[in-house]
């Protein structure tokens, strides 16, 4: 149901990283670092640099630039040397952590089966989305001329806007749905020293989910409405809606993309889910830790005879 101020909320997935973004700042500071190595030699072929008796190839450099490209040899370059920087120096505190003896401490060893799982996981699920076909000519129409706000009939709403990044406070975007209008909603800010910015935006129904849309296009003119993700707070009020379709090529391949992310998202599920499920048989976990059991009709009782 619809109620005045609405706040549709995001989902944010998080990404696993086994190196913490400190750790990433502290490698960004050693601009000292020397890519010399004690070997005479310099690397050649497939080795790119060595640090001690450690080679770094060339395929473990494209690993770690994760297939980023430069848009000019120049900016090719550039992102290569980051990358292979990274690399080096990530060995270099590798090294002075194992002569400090840190990989004997206990802890290593369960990080590295976790980034390990994690890693396996992940490549698990890359194996899975590579395998889904693309969306057929006729799936791609018949998505087209069944969103028709997003292609033939597509809208462009005008917003004003109030933006707010990150609350400390979780409970904010719900203690602003009572207020009725985007002025209300300031001077709450204000009142309360929250920091927020506000302008115009414009909101393309192209970029957004059916059911957002949907939701959206059904408030009542100049209502408020609220967008919350991990992101921060988007409290929005559409001040004019234009149509400019997309179609031909541009349309397609768009509506492509989008069908090729649901069916990738579709089959990682089922496949991972598929997986867990036919696994659990085997799982056993201590009673302390089990999780709650879900509602069940209990068992009718045996009557007394």
């Amino acid at each position: 149901m619809v109620i005045p101020c609405r706040t549709f909320r995001g989902v944010t997935a998080l990404q696993t990283r086994i190196i913490s973004p400190f750790v990433f700042g502290a490698l960004f500071l050693l601009s000292g670092c020397d890519f010399g190595s004690s070997s005479p030699k310099t690397p050649t072929g497939q080795v790119v640099a060595t640090v001690g008796s450690r080679e770094i190839t060339r395929r473990e450099l494209q690993a770690e630039m994760a297939g980023a490209a430069g848009t000019t040899p120049a900016a090719q370059k550039a992102a290569q040397q980051l990358a292979l920087r990274r690399i080096v120096q990530r060995v270099i505190l590798a090294n002075a952590a194992k002569e400090q003896g840190l990989d004997k401490n206990p802890n290593f060893a369960l990080l590295s089966q976790r980034a390990n799982e994690t890693i396996l996981a992940q490549l698990l699920e890359s194996k899975t989305a590579a395998s889904v076909p693309a969306p057929s000519t006729e799936e791609i129409q018949q998505y087209q001329q069944t969103h028709p706000d997003q292609f033939a009939d597509r809208k462009i709403f005008d917003i004003d806007q109030i933006r707010i990044s990150q609350p400390s406070d979780p409970q904010l975007a719900k203690k602003l749905e009572p207020f009725k209008t985007l002025g209300e909603i300031a001077n709450y800010l204000n009142q309360n020293h929250i920091v927020f910015q506000r302008g115009p935006n414009v909101m393309d129904a192209a970029s957004q989910s059916p059911a957002l849309l949907k939701a959206v296009q059904a408030l009542p003119p100049h209502e408020v409405f609220i967008l919350s993700s991990a992101n921060g707070i988007f409290v929005n009020e559409i001040t004019n809606t234009r149509v400019e379709p997309m179609t031909g090529e541009a349309g397609a391949k768009y509506a492509q993309n989008v069908l090729k992310s649901q069916h990738v998202q579709d089959a990682v599920l089922k496949q991972l889910n598929n997986i867990i499920a036919k696994a659990n048989r085997s799982v056993r976990i201590a009673k302390e830790f089990e999780p709650p059991k879900t509602a069940q009709t209990p068992p009718a009782k045996p009557q007394a005879r």
